[in-house]
């Protein structure tokens, strides 16, 4: 049977990022999301607090202005769920 998806993403923008960078995210049901950003070598830079969403259409706007340049796997967890995208940063 094909897996429940609770949330998906869609365009993460811009793509390459200078400082901000915008996650489009689609919710079936409203909880906590878990954002992660990993390097190339699978290391974890940064963990973000918990966020929360609702049901629905929403953006995530995420400060990636600290990262050196590189290309990182920005991802989202939540509901037994994990969506992975990868962004470069100039």
């Amino acid at each position: 049977s094909a897996e429940q998806h609770s949330f998906s993403i869609g365009n993460v923008y811009p793509n390459p990022v200078k400082d901000f960078v915008t996650v489009e995210i689609q919710s079936k049901i409203s909880g906590a999301v878990q954002i992660s950003l990993y390097n190339i070598l699978g290391t974890e830079v940064k963990k973000w607090d918990t966020n929360h969403l609702n049901q629905g259409a929403q953006k995530l706007k995420i400060d990636l202005s600290f990262l050196k340049s590189g290309v990182y796997i920005l991802r989202i967890s939540g509901s037994g769920q994990v969506c992975s995208q990868v962004v470069k940063k100039n």
